[in-house]
């Protein structure tokens, strides 16, 4: 049964903020009769509803502690919440109806496709969108948009990183296929995957890394059998998963009865977090790496990071949230430090604000790069092992990359380069 945020949690959660009251963001008495009105516009319904509303909580989180503290220029912040039903299509009428309702500050766009598709929409509109999780490079490159910015890693940053964890945790895991949907998002972390391959093997390693031909499937495949025996052929010994939400939870628990964790030695998944272990339970594999928006136990002495861990479990009763959680978080005290800095909600004010913005997060340290819009932020990464426990298994290692040692140079306007094709 779901909890209601208690009072001791959001104090708990008030407690460890007094950084951000240093900026000057939000005073301590007084608010206005209107609320500061954030949108999200996340998926709400469906199978990407395990990625939305775990954002969703946590942005409220965010809402809860800032307005415990006096808000922001006096006034208590309020979200606005849209499924946009992890489509392009449906995020760009929700969109539109929020814009309508005066809410042009947003965030959430979880998939690439739906921050691409709400874009064009934001400066006719004076509108503001930060994404998380859409890691499409493209986002703050070709299509780079002057009213976006991206507060979670992109696809360049977060699968060279992941190549860099199996080359330091596997080398002698020499080569490397995938499984992947045929989309755009599928092939862009691939290529990334391997480009960190081929530069972290030989210089990690001290060894040459073979790429074989990968495996592609349809998003929202219910059946993966022909892949799966595809995949026990090949000649790989580490596999590099990009199927996500539950189309991933049915490759894992068809993978295992296939035999996938003796086939493969390592796998380095792109998305998944938690949701596979959860899933799969006390059948969890071995050796599976996942990348994490945020792993909650890597952050327990940051008061920030504490107290959004303390206030979600009080919220849920969950003990193992995902990183979206953090995502949603930051999105909102982004906001409310440019909204503070900008001492406007005005769109233009804002964009001004948050260029070049460096402000703390329940993940350490942001910082919105002032050419193109990307956030400098940490990279995680974990792994799990079979445990006793209810869930039958526990995070085992943990490894954190600072954000500046993966980043890719800006260059909005401009494809981004690979250092190995």
């Amino acid at each position: 049964m779901k909890k209601s945020m208690t009072r001791r949690g959001l104090l708990t959660g008030a407690a460890g903020f007094s950084l951000a009251a240093g900026l000057g963001v939000w005073p301590a008495l007084g608010q206005a009769a209107d609320p500061i009105k954030l949108g999200f516009l996340g998926p709400m319904s469906g199978a990407q509803e395990i990625f939305g509303a775990p954002m969703l909580a946590g942005a409220q989180i965010a809402a809860a502690q800032i307005n415990a503290q006096g808000g922001v220029l006096g006034r208590q912040i309020e979200i606005v919440a849209r499924d946009d039903k992890a489509t392009g299509a449906e995020a760009v009428t929700q969109a539109q109806g929020l814009f309508g309702e005066g809410v042009k500050l947003i965030f959430g766009a979880i998939q690439s496709s739906v921050a691409l598709a709400v874009g064009p929409l934001l400066q006719p509109s004076d509108a503001v969108l930060i994404s998380c999780a859409a890691i499409a490079d493209s986002l703050t490159h070709e299509s780079f948009n002057p009213n976006y910015f991206r507060i979670s890693d992109n696809s360049y940053m977060r699968y060279r990183a992941l190549a860099r964890v199996m080359a330091e945790k596997y080398p002698d895991i020499t080569s490397w296929t995938g499984i992947f949907p045929d989309a755009a998002y599928g092939h862009q972390s691939w290529a990334a995957f391997v480009d960190g391959l081929k530069e972290y093997y030989p210089s990690i390693a001290k060894k040459q890394v073979e790429i074989v031909e990968p495996v592609l499937t349809k998003f929202g495949a219910t059946d993966f059998k022909p892949q799966l025996t595809t995949l026990m052929r090949s000649p790989a010994q580490g596999l590099f998963n990009n199927t996500n939400g539950a189309d991933a939870v049915t490759l894992i628990a068809q993978g295992a009865n296939f035999g996938v964790a003796r086939k493969f030695k390592a796998i380095a998944d792109g998305a998944n977090e938690f949701n596979v272990p959860k899933a799969l339970g006390k059948r969890m594999i071995p050796n599976f790496w996942t990348a994490m928006h945020w792993y909650y136990g890597g952050y327990q002495e940051s008061a920030m990071g504490k107290a959004l861990y303390d206030d979600y479990v009080a919220k849920t009763g969950e003990k193992f949230p995902i990183g979206y959680v953090e995502q949603g978080h930051a999105a909102v005290y982004a906001y409310a430090a440019a909204i503070g800095k900008a001492g406007s909600t005005d769109g233009a004010a804002v964009v001004k604000a948050l260029e070049g913005m460096t402000f703390d997060t329940a993940k350490g340290t942001r910082t919105f790069r002032k050419e193109d819009h990307q956030a400098i932020l940490d990279l995680n990464f974990i792994t799990f092992k079979p445990e006793e426990t209810e869930q039958g298994w526990t995070v085992s290692e943990f490894v954190k990359y600072p954000g500046a040692e993966m980043i890719e140079p800006p260059s909005p306007g401009q494809p981004i380069q690979l250092k190995f094709k």
